[in-house]
């Protein structure tokens, strides 16, 4: 019956075990040597209490098997949540900092220079082709078209004589009855030609022909008796000639500079004529007619009329 009884009753409620630190807390070993010696020492009449003794004992050993488990779980979440909120720490103030380096920079640094693409060089031009200096022009150089004579630095336009210059195979032309326009005043002359037509042609023979004064004429009556007179308006074309030459001038190709062949030539006193072309330019020197080849006295014969040069001009 008593048995029985024991046997009916419920168990005891377990008994808290309070948790120590792990330094305050006997050795598990110590515990069941002192559970294990009170169990076999209690009696068979006291079954409750040793079945509570038995109970409490494997609670002990559950407890004290699962404790350092738990703690470490504890000791483990700790640190991870202070690692983690140190860390968080750190970051903001890592952020912080470099954001108030960011700005300082942002605000201290000057703005970028804008970058401006340099032009691509242009190619250079080519240099213009040099061009011939031209000389100055003379200003005594004609303006006009004509054949002057420049004589003492100064130019002087010379006429055209009437008619065609004879073959210089021809002695003597027909008679000139009009003075001469032109007068030099020394025989150091040169020639300026300033005409259209092509040098070709203008200069095929370029000479000076003397136009001799015809001082008298001798001539017969009826009877047989010479008659001389004085003819001072007689001019004639002899087929003596100085020889010239003619080249362009560089100052203007358009005109021809006429000089005789002998540059120490120097004409004497007397009448000239300048052939151009079959064209006589008439011109006459200045001075006391000495040569004698600018005088002729004429005769006329039955049989013809002959010039001979004066003894004296």
């Amino acid at each position: 019956m008593t048995a029985a009884v024991q046997h009916s009753l419920p168990p005891p409620p377990a008994v808290p075990v309070p948790r120590l630190p792990a330094e305050s807390r006997f050795p598990v070993a110590v515990i069941e040597h002192a559970l294990d010696a009170r169990a076999s020492n209690a009696s068979p009449s006291t079954g409750t209490n040793g079945h509570r003794a038995a109970l409490f004992s494997a609670a002990v050993r559950r407890l004290s098997s699962s404790i350092p488990a738990r703690f470490a779980a504890v000791a483990l979440l700790m640190a991870l949540i202070v690692f983690g909120i140190v860390s968080i720490r750190r970051a903001d103030i890592d952020v912080a900092g470099l954001r108030a380096r960011l700005f300082d920079s942002r605000t201290l640094a000057p703005p970028p220079a804008p970058v401006i693409a340099s032009p691509s060089p242009l190619p250079e031009p080519p240099a213009p082709a040099a061009t011939p200096a031209v000389p100055a022009r003379d200003p005594r150089l004609p303006t006009a078209y004509g054949v002057y004579a420049e004589s003492s630095a100064q130019l002087f336009e010379l006429q055209q004589l009437a008619g065609r210059v004879p073959d210089a195979r021809v002695a003597i032309s027909a008679a000139i009855t009009k003075p001469s326009d032109t007068r030099l005043p020394d025989g150091r002359v040169k020639f300026i030609v300033f005409q259209r037509e092509s040098a070709a042609d203008l200069f095929e023979t370029v000479e000076v022909r003397i136009v001799a004064r015809v001082r008298q004429a001798t001539s017969f009556d009826p009877s047989g008796k010479p008659v001389v007179s004085n003819e001072d308006e007689a001019w004639v074309i002899r087929n003596i000639s100085i020889p010239c030459r003619a080249a362009p001038l560089k100052s203007d190709p358009q005109m021809f500079e006429i000089t005789p062949r002998d540059p120490d030539l120097q004409f004497p006193a007397g009448r000239y004529a300048l052939v151009v072309k079959g064209r006589a330019f008439d011109f006459s020197v200045g001075g006391q007619v000495t040569d004698k080849r600018q005088c002729l006295e004429r005769l006329v014969a039955v049989n013809g009329t002959f010039y001979s040069e004066c003894q004296k001009p």
